[in-house]
């Protein structure tokens, strides 16, 4: 076999392994996994008087929790996931939440070095009691607050030079459905956290 042959062959057989390495390496660069912590305060009010955070009443009770993030698909500049995630709520007494759903998030806008990145998630939520203001709506309601709705509307921020770090704001929120579970708009709290993109 002549020399150039060989080397044909040679660039062949490896040639499959180049788009592997670089199909892993775009990857990893979409981060397409996170994990997250993040807590605040609850409001005493509903989940509009949450979203106007600066103007919102706040009850001695706070949440703080943990989840996970795994998107499974894209399209132009939106991507979908898969968010679950557990948390405490405690101040006046003390509970724990558990939440899972879908989450749906934009591409970033970008400013500068600083890049915005909208989201959403809706799935639903289970706690293994009530707590402050959701107690009493339960309580007037007569309905059960152990399974709700969740919604968590997020806004993050990154930065280019890291960009698998986020700071981000986000509203835990868990509702009835206007009343297709409950007649209840169960609890919302004001929260700010950290996630690592992987």
């Amino acid at each position: 076999m002549k020399p150039s042959a060989r080397a044909i062959l040679a660039l062949w057989a490896i040639c499959p392994f180049a788009p592997a390495a670089s199909g892993a390496e775009a990857l990893t660069a979409r981060n397409d996994e996170s994990v997250f912590i993040f807590g605040g305060p609850m409001s005493s009010g509903y989940f509009g008087d949450a979203l106007v955070f600066w103007n919102s009443g706040y009850e001695p009770n706070y949440f703080a929790g943990v989840g996970y993030q795994r998107f499974f698909y894209e399209y132009e500049s939106f991507a979908l996931g898969l968010e679950a995630g557990i948390g405490i709520r405690t101040g006046q007494s003390t509970s724990a939440e558990a939440w899972a759903g879908l989450v749906g998030r934009l591409t970033e806008v970008e400013f500068g070095p600083l890049n915005i990145t909208p989201s959403i998630t809706g799935g639903f939520s289970v706690v293994t009691d009530t707590i402050g203001v959701e107690t009493t709506r339960t309580t007037a309601s007569g309905d059960s607050a152990t399974l709700l709705y969740y919604l968590a509307p997020e806004i993050a921020v990154s930065h280019d030079d890291h960009p698998q770090w986020e700071a981000f704001g986000r509203i835990q929120h868990r509702s009835g459905g206007f009343g297709t579970i409950a007649h209840i708009d169960g609890s919302n709290a004001v929260t700010l956290g950290v996630r690592y993109k992987f």
